[in-house]
């Protein structure tokens, strides 16, 4: 039996590598008020996202959808 080939009630466990999570300062975009601001951003792999939770300082409207602009990493 080759490797691609499976027997009929045979399942396949996929393994995947634990990602890295930490946290960041970073400019994102807010959806109500369109002003950059800074927020706590998660970045976890490639992908980079609002901490749940955050309001805006000027609107006071939560963070929860906006865009990550730019983060501030150690070169």
């Amino acid at each position: 039996m080759r490797l691609n080939e499976y027997k009929e009630g045979m399942t396949m466990a996929i393994v995947t590598k634990p990602q890295n999570k930490f946290e960041s300062k970073g400019y994102v975009h807010c959806p109500i008020c369109t002003h950059t601001v800074e927020a706590q951003v998660v970045v976890a792999g490639r992908t980079a996202r609002v901490k749940p939770g955050q309001k805006c300082p000027r609107c006071s409207s939560t963070l929860d959808a906006a865009y990550v602009l730019r983060l501030e990493r150690a070169a």
